[in-house]
């Protein structure tokens, strides 16, 4: 019967992790693929499993792995996400709209941000649930789409939302830095997203600690003349001091 083979072939994929499709047709040999691909789709529009070429994945099984690889990044670096916090929380002055980007940096700032009189806007569901422990901040998320790597709400809803927002002060993340590609990130849509709020900032703040200096990642937001100041743990190679002279940011 077909609804005991797609729960077989669930609880399969569900104890596994994932399947691959030349093993369903080991398991059930008397079905054909294209009947073992249908039930996989099933499954799939089912929100229990999804598809991979070849085979399929538990979406609980990636949620644990993603999970951990957030944790792994919350916990990298940590002295320096705490000098750059402790620096930018200063810069949130009472009365103002403003924007905190999604990542750890971001969440050591919203972890440290006083319990002013501010509008703050994010991506990120997981600052909005630390910001909202403030009584006196008002918080508010872009809507869009939920990465599941990065914990950022993003694409058309988040873009059409933006565009009706007036932001003072943007606090920014990169992902990485070069002198040749500027501040870039992983994510299409993501830097879609960060590019519209750098328009729409009278100030652009941007956090990112020293390790991320030299490294590259395939979509670039910003440049260094697009933002006011740049926030960091460390000192900065000379070529990059000089730069951001050049492009008259203010170091801290």
């Amino acid at each position: 019967m077909p609804l005991k083979r797609r729960e077989a072939i669930n609880t399969t994929i569900q104890t596994s992790g994932e399947v691959k499709l030349a093993d369903l047709e080991k398991m059930f040999p008397d079905v054909s693929s294209m009947t073992l691909r249908r039930d996989l789709e099933s499954l799939e529009r089912q929100g229990r499993i999804i598809r991979i070429r070849g085979g399929a994945k538990s979406i609980a099984h990636l949620s644990m792995i993603k999970e951990a690889v957030y944790t792994q990044r919350q916990a990298e670096n940590t002295p320096a996400k705490s000098v750059i916090a402790d620096k930018a929380a200063k810069l949130a002055t009472a009365g103002r709209s403003i924007y905190i980007d999604s990542g750890t940096t971001c969440m050591a700032l919203a972890q440290r941000l006083p319990d002013h009189n501010l509008f703050v806007l994010t991506p990120a569901p997981n600052i909005a649930i630390e910001l909202i422990k403030n009584s006196n901040i008002k918080v508010n998320l872009t809507g869009g789409q939920l990465n599941r790597d990065t914990l950022t709400l993003s694409g058309f809803n988040a873009v059409e939302y933006v565009k009706s927002i007036n932001i003072d002060i943007a606090f920014m993340a990169a992902s990485a830095f070069s002198l040749q590609n500027g501040f870039t990130c992983g994510d299409y849509y993501e830097a879609e997203l960060k590019r519209l709020i750098i328009r729409k900032a009278q100030q652009v703040i941007m956090l990112m600690d020293s390790s991320k200096i030299n490294t590259g990642m395939p979509y670039t937001f910003a440049r260094l003349n697009q933002v006011q100041t740049l926030i960091t743990d460390n000192e900065l190679p000379e070529d990059h001091q000089k730069a951001i002279r050049q492009a008259r940011v203010v170091l801290l």
